[in-house]
């Protein structure tokens, strides 16, 4: 558990300098922070926890406006997508991470999309903000469970990301992450070396979804669907 501690201890000096870092490039490129030194942080917190990754399908990611949908078991889920991000994005996150000392500050400056703890839009003006961003070209990773689950199989799915795809008309990605909870626990700081592997699935085409009747109910739980069928 001593060598968790030095973990966690190394892992805050890094966030500390590379936020620093990352606020100074963002001021004149958020594109090259999320590109420098923003994968460098994830790719550093990887190695200093021992963690190895397998990544299958990453070539369903590309550069255009997409929206990737993860299953969030962990903060390694973050620091493992921000190490291999070959293209400009962005992810929602909640908004009492603006509260951590230079890290808030960071994520603010890089533009990242912020909503309330329970995971839902209630502020319009963020879902409007996201909307346009979105249409601009950026990619945004979505936590469709709205937040960490630490037990197995998956919580409820939250509208507002599918309501997002639907208006814009930008697809959506699956993104299936296994043993991320392995790594670290929800509510422990032990870290536990270790693989965790992420398959990124071809997009789903959301067009086809503006037939139904409620296509945003029938959207979720067709991407439930598939998420339950990779866990």
């Amino acid at each position: 558990m001593i060598l968790s501690y030095i973990k966690w201890a190394l892992i805050a000096i890094l966030t500390v300098f590379f936020a620093f870092i990352t606020i100074l490039i963002s001021l004149i490129s958020p594109k090259f922070a999320a590109l420098s030194s923003v994968k460098i942080w994830g790719k550093l917190i990887l190695t200093i926890s021992g963690v190895r990754l397998k990544i299958n399908g990453l070539q369903n990611i590309k550069n255009k406006p997409t929206i990737v949908m993860y299953n969030h078991k962990s903060y390694y889920d973050i620091f493992s997508f921000a190490s291999f991000m070959n293209y400009d994005w962005r992810a929602m996150m909640k908004k009492e991470l603006l509260n951590i000392p230079f890290f808030g500050t960071a994520v603010k400056i890089m533009d990242h999309y912020f909503v309330s703890r329970d995971g839902s839009f209630s502020d319009r003006r963020e879902v409007v903000k996201i909307i346009k961003k979105i249409k601009k070209g950026k990619i945004i990773f979505i936590a469709p469970e709205g937040t960490r689950n630490p037990e197995k199989g998956l919580l409820d799915f939250k509208d507002g990301g599918f309501y997002i795809s639907l208006k814009t008309k930008v697809n959506i990605v699956p993104m299936i992450i296994k043993n991320a909870d392995e790594i670290t626990k929800k509510g422990s700081l032990k870290i536990n070396p270790g693989k965790i592997e992420i398959t990124i699935l071809p997009e789903i085409n959301v067009s086809e979804y503006q037939k139904f009747d409620d296509p945003v109910i029938k959207l979720r739980n067709d991407v439930k669907e598939i998420f339950n069928s990779y866990l």
